[in-house]
């Protein structure tokens, strides 16, 4: 895949992933569940390589759980 193609997934993950955080997501197995399935949605629907997406999905996970502490005192970053 190309540069322009990651960075529109990206794009697109950012916004669909912060519609739907809530504050308690990391704490509860029903948020995350549903952030796996918006974001496996969402690399299906770019063509993302199927047997990569699982490492896909749980880095992103793991990208939001980093951010989670500071996304909460200062909000989400805009574009």
């Amino acid at each position: 895949m190309g540069d322009e193609v990651l960075a529109g997934i990206a794009r697109e993950l950012v916004t669909e992933v912060c519609r739907q955080l809530k504050p308690d997501w990391i704490a509860r197995e029903s948020v995350r569940a549903r952030l796996r399935s918006t974001i496996k949605r969402l690399l299906a629907r770019n063509n993302y390589p199927p047997d990569q997406q699982k490492e896909a999905i749980d880095l992103v996970l793991r990208q939001m759980e980093h951010f989670a502490n500071e996304w909460s005192e200062k909000g989400v970053p805009e574009d």
